[in-house]
């Protein structure tokens, strides 16, 4: 039986790690290396015949994950693995968003990186390092009232309590019990440990 070729494109703009990475496909057999280029914008061609794309998180000029986006609404067939030298529990929440179907951190050896490639692929989604149950929003998130949520978003966005009450059409000491609530349910200890929770979080 004729061995499917998965047509694949490197985007790194860290020249050296691209060139690891594309002697790693080589031995890798169905895949073939179509492209190795520093950035989105370097795409020839179409990407109607590419089956995979390897790409760099933070490119010099672009997001990679915006990146990831917009490849993958105008190509859903494509398979694309997310590669970082930063913490994905820090970006887990970004790279579901991006639908990317793989993270592999650049420290990762080359045999480990193979098998996620082969896995990917085989049509199985691998997140290295990534619990994919933090995928799901955790149950702390469920206790949190509509109302509290408001509160949380105008937080979010430097409103003082007064501001918080006139907009929402509510007493301040009851903004004040609002807040006092949520930083019991999510376990905080300040409002600036919300501020700092809600930017890192589903708010």
């Amino acid at each position: 039986m004729k061995t499917k070729i998965h047509n694949t494109i490197i985007i790194d703009d860290h020249k050296l790690f691209a060139e690891g990475l594309a002697r790693i496909l080589g031995d890798i057999e169905g895949v073939h290396l179509q492209d190795c280029i520093a950035s989105e914008k370097e795409l020839s061609n179409s990407l109607d015949h590419i089956d995979l794309i390897l790409l760099d998180i933070q490119l010099k000029e672009e997001n990679g994950l915006e990146v990831a986006r917009r490849m993958k609404a105008n190509y859903p067939h494509l398979k694309i693995i997310i590669i970082s030298m930063f913490d994905p529990k820090n970006l887990y929440l970004e790279i579901k968003k991006s639908q990317a179907n793989g993270f592999i951190p650049k420290s990762t050896d080359a045999k480990e990186m193979k098998e996620v490639i082969r896995l990917v692929l085989a049509g199985e989604d691998v997140f290295l390092e990534m619990d994919m149950d933090c995928f799901d929003p955790p149950p702390l998130f469920k206790m949190i009232s509509k109302r509290e949520k408001e509160i949380i978003l105008l937080i979010k966005e430097g409103k003082t309590a007064k501001q918080i009450a006139d907009a929402l059409h509510i007493s301040q000491f009851t903004v004040d019990t609002h807040r006092k609530n949520i930083l019991k349910k999510l376990e905080l200890n300040s409002i600036k440990d919300l501020i700092a929770f809600s930017f890192h979080n589903l708010f």
